[in-house]
Formats: structure tokens, sequence, C-alpha cells
């Protein structure tokens, strides 16, 4: 099965965006629901994100 440029882009970016979003829950010290809450919002993000640079010419370098 291929992947499309977007499919790896949405991927991409949510893994990034939960770990981004996880960072920053870190640094500023929250637990529980607000945490959660932060990395779902920066998982989102990094969805549009992502799907937004793989429809783009960022991976259309790649075979």
């Amino acid at each position: 099965m291929k992947l499309r440029h977007k499919e790896i882009g949405g991927a991409l970016g949510l893994l990034a965006g939960t770990t981004m979003g996880s960072g920053i829950g870190f640094l500023i010290g929250w637990h529980s629901y607000d945490l959660i809450v932060l990395v779902a919002f920066f998982g989102l993000f990094g969805i549009t994100a992502g799907r937004w640079a793989g429809s783009r010419i960022v991976f259309k370098e790649f075979p």
C-alpha cells in the first residue's frame, strides 16, 4: 500500500504536535485534564499543518 503525501504529513504532524504539546504542558506544569486538552489541541493543529504541508511541494522531492 502506497501512502499519499497528505497521509504521511498528517501522521508526522500528529506525532510532532502531540510531542510539542506534551513538552509545553510539562514546562508549564499542567496536570490531568488541562494537559489532555493542550496535547489534543496541538495534535489537531499538527495534523492540519502536516496535511497542508503534504499537499504542497514540501514532500514532492521524496520518491
